[in-house]
């Protein structure tokens, strides 16, 4: 869960050059306290899923998994894999 963590930071990172990732922790609040707002979410989203490799059930995706980038992570290490090249 550690690399997904700093996976997430980084990319908020990129998103928000004012909230480096030296800034964000473990349990910041993607929402209230990086102020993340609905396009910048989606694009977090969709880097997610590339970086990592997942497909992301945003049906099961709740408002409250944003609430700590420790809860995103969880979320995140639970999906399941991109098939590969070939894979259906």
């Amino acid at each position: 869960m550690s690399d997904t963590v700093e996976v997430i930071k980084g990319i908020v990172g990129g998103l928000r050059r004012s909230a480096g990732t030296a800034q964000l922790h473990a349990r910041t609040n993607l929402v209230d306290e990086v102020k993340l707002d609905s396009l910048e979410l989606l694009q977090l989203m969709l880097e997610l899923e590339d970086k990592l490799a997942v497909r992301i059930d945003f049906e099961a995706l709740d408002f409250s998994h944003l609430h700590s980038i420790t809860r995103l992570a969880e979320f995140l290490d639970s999906m399941p894999p991109l098939p590969k090249a070939g894979e259906a």
